[in-house]
């Protein structure tokens, strides 16, 4: 079960109406019938091509969080469909709260207390962030020169989030044990769960080795995604310069950072696509089109690795019971 969060009604309201208005606006300018025949002509070698690049950065991803947790703690094909569930679940619950399945999945799966998954989970969108930065940077050095201040914009993803996340966690350390420690038996228990986030951030710089994989591990990730995208757009007939699919997907995958995100992640993903192919010199209503087209058919990957994932995972949890370590169990 999700967590509840303290947003209130009316905000998550007013992201949702945002997010619908978005839809609406760009679907206008595609026009549906574009998008629908888009999706009709797709050449079937270019989907499945796209798909095997899905599912190659979730096995990558899976790979990452082998990487992120105590050596042996996780398995490759155990982290893959926890990685494949956690996608999908960021993807289709509403309100981002899907971020949080992927903590619970680990405690589920490997007996990871939730408090160190957060960490688990933070550190993994951190290293998202960076390589985001890098790839994004790297497109704009290509198509824009070395001098265009959309390469400041990159370097500050690359640069910011790792430095941020460490001292960030720090601060908010100290304040839980100033603030919440002296002040009852339930605030103490909120401190020490912050303090076990923490904790399992700072020990990444433990294992130098595994933290340069995750890292490295990152990139190839994103270049799966990359891949997703060119092949999607090849196979509806759209053959752009590989640099400048990387510098849209990148876009969009930055605005869709923004919290006002249908199901699905609808909204957000489109506007940011179609604004960056638009300064890349696609036609407006080409580069709305193909945003819409390549993300129905990136639901439809995410929801069939995910529903397969999750019923995997269903299976396996039925049949035996999680390994718990008993300081784990403590800690809770």
């Amino acid at each position: 079960m999700i967590p509840k969060t303290g947003s209130r009604p009316w905000q998550k309201r007013f992201g949702a109406a945002l997010a619908l208005a978005l839809v609406v606006a760009v679907l206008v300018v595609a026009r549906p019938a574009e998008v629908l025949e888009l999706l009709r002509t797709s050449r079937p070698s270019g989907v499945l091509a796209a798909a095997a690049a899905a599912g190659a950065a979730l096995v990558m991803r899976g790979f990452r969080l082998t990487l992120l947790l105590p050596p042996g703690r996780l398995h490759l094909p155990t982290a893959t469909l926890v990685a494949a569930a956690a996608q999908a679940a960021a993807w289709f619950v509403p309100a981002r709260l899907g971020e949080l399945a992927l903590p619970l999945l680990l405690q589920r799966t490997v007996g990871w207390d939730s408090s160190s998954g957060i960490g688990t989970l933070l550190a993994a969108r951190t290293m998202d962030l960076a390589t985001l930065g890098l790839w994004a940077g790297v497109a704009t050095l290509v198509i824009l020169g070395p001098t265009h201040p959309l390469g400041l914009a990159a370097v500050i993803f690359l640069v910011l989030p790792p430095l941020l996340l460490p001292a960030s966690l720090a601060i908010v350390d100290r304040l839980a044990l100033r603030l919440l420690a002296p002040r009852g038996l339930r605030p103490r228990r909120w401190a020490r769960r912050i303090r076990r986030i923490r904790r399992s951030v700072d020990a990444l710089a433990d294992h130098p080795l595994r933290l340069l994989g995750s890292v490295i591990t990152s990139v190839v990730i994103w270049a799966f995604l990359w891949a997703l995208a060119w092949y999607l757009l090849e196979a509806m007939g759209h053959r752009w310069p590989p640099w400048n699919v990387v510098a849209g997907s990148a876009a969009a995958s930055l605005a869709n950072l923004l919290p006002f995100n249908l199901i699905g992640n609808f909204g957000t993903l489109e506007a940011g696509w179609t604004a960056a192919f638009v300064a890349l010199g696609i036609p407006a209503d080409i580069a709305a089109a193909t945003g819409f087209a390549s993300h129905l058919w990136a639901v439809v990957f995410t929801a069939i690795y995910g529903g397969l994932a999750w019923g995997l995972l269903s299976l396996r949890s039925g049949s035996r019971p999680p390994r718990r370590d008993p300081a784990d169990a403590a800690k809770n």
